[in-house]
C-alpha cells in the first residue's frame, strides 16, 4: 500500500465497514477483459479470515467464468464525502472507507450449505428481519458462489472535522 497512513489494520473496524456495506463488487477473469459485476452479499468470519457468500442465476457469465478460472478479486467502498478546500484545487479531497481482496470462488453444490449461504446473505441484507423458510425448487435453481479471500485491505481517508 503506497500510503501507509491509510491502512486500517484495526479488525474491529475492518468487521464495522464490511457490516455496514452492502455492495461488493466482483472482478473475473475474461477472456478479452477483466468482468466487474456489483453483487448483494453475505458473509462470515473465520478468525480474520473473510469469506463472502453471492447468490444467483445456476448458469451465466459469472458462473461459466468461474468454472475457467476460480480467482477473483473482491472491493467494497462507503463513506463517501467531499473534503472541500479553497480557491486551489489541490486542496480538495474525499473521505472515503474501501476494502480490496483477493481469493477462490467455488460453486457450492450442497443444499445445507447452500441453505446456510442464503441465510447469511439474508441476515446482511435484511438486518434482523423474519422471513420464511426458503423453499426446496428455489434452492435447487439458485446459483451459490462462496468466495474465500487469501488476502485483503483496508484503507481510509478521514473527514478531517469529524
Amino acid at each position: 500500500m503506497r500510503r501507509k497512513k491509510r491502512e486500517v489494520t484495526d479488525f474491529a473496524t475492518i468487521k464495522t465497514f464490511v457490516e455496514q456495506t452492502q455492495v461488493v463488487r466482483m472482478a473475473l477473469n475474461g477472456s478479452d477483459y477483466p468482468y466487474v459485476v456489483p453483487v448483494n452479499f453475505g458473509y462470515q468470519w473465520k478468525q480474520e479470515q473473510l469469506i463472502l457468500f453471492i447468490h444467483g442465476a445456476a448458469e451465466g457469465k459469472k458462473i461459466t467464468m468461474l468454472q475457467q478460472d476460480p480467482k477473483v478479486a473482491v472491493e467494497m467502498d462507503g463513506h463517501h464525502e467531499l473534503i472541500q478546500g479553497n480557491m486551489n484545487a489541490a486542496t480538495y479531497s474525499y473521505a472515503y472507507q474501501s476494502l480490496i481482496g483477493f481469493g477462490q470462488a467455488e460453486l457450492i453444490e450442497d443444499a445445507a450449505e447452500k441453505r446456510a449461504a442464503l441465510h447469511r446473505l439474508m441476515a446482511h441484507a435484511a438486518k434482523g428481519k423474519s422471513f420464511d423458510e426458503i423453499p426446496e425448487a428455489m434452492l435447487k435453481r439458485t446459483g451459490i458462489i462462496k468466495i474465500t479471500l487469501d488476502s485483503y485491505t483496508m484503507k481510509e481517508n478521514k473527514h478531517p472535522n469529524k
